[in-house]
């Protein structure tokens, strides 16, 4: 494992074990449009799904998962690469960071989940924000292995979900997650559940 760069050991995301709360980061005005264009684009998403992991010890590899995604329309680019909104996230996280890529929306469904992982080059901080929650809860838990940041992901794997902190994540609701750095996944989601969640990446000037 590469030695985890200063400029995130600094930060406060990361004291904060790589997930951070952003409190008011959308608008309500804000969380309808993006909604909205959430449910537009649905049609054109594709469904990703991944039986066995790669079991990639650092960043990317394949983790295996199952959803569907679709990429951002304008309202998620202008959202999210807003100055004001850029500029809050810097200063509760800690760090410098620049939006990267157009964004996506992904759509989970009862039995789809996201394998353990850490997020490609360049996704070195992730912003999701919740857009829509339906169902019972108990299912698609994002959790978080903030113990495990500068280890393998074979040693999160082999720790097991006891090892992990369970991150909720309600409509309206934002977050900021070292994605690149510390190990997560999402639990499959139960019979009834429907969440759709807005995700941008930023890099990190390392």
């Amino acid at each position: 494992m590469p030695a985890l760069p200063s400029v995130i050991a600094v930060s406060r995301i990361f004291a904060e074990g790589g997930a951070l709360r952003l409190p008011g980061l959308l608008a309500p005005a804000d969380l309808a449009e993006l909604e909205t264009d959430a449910l537009r684009v649905r049609a054109s998403g594709r469904r990703n799904v991944l039986d066995i992991s790669s079991a990639a010890e650092d960043r990317g590899g394949n983790p295996d998962r199952a959803f569907t995604t679709a990429h951002g329309g304008p309202s998620h680019w202008r959202t999210f690469t807003a100055a004001t909104l850029v500029s809050a996230v810097r200063e509760i996280c800690g760090v410098i960071c620049s939006p990267a890529g157009g964004g996506t929306y992904t759509y989970y469904e009862p039995g789809d989940f996201l394998g353990l992982h850490r997020d490609i080059e360049r996704c070195d901080l992730t912003v999701i924000s919740c857009l829509r929650q339906t169902g019972q809860s108990g299912g698609g838990a994002l959790r978080v292995y903030s113990r495990h940041m500068e280890e393998p992901l074979s040693r999160a794997r082999a720790a097991g979900r006891d090892a992990s902190i369970e991150v909720p994540l309600a409509r309206g609701e934002s977050l900021a997650l070292l994605g690149g750095f510390v190990p997560h996944e999402v639990t499959p989601m139960q019979p009834g559940q429907e969440r759709i969640v807005a995700i941008m990446c930023y890099a990190i000037p390392l």
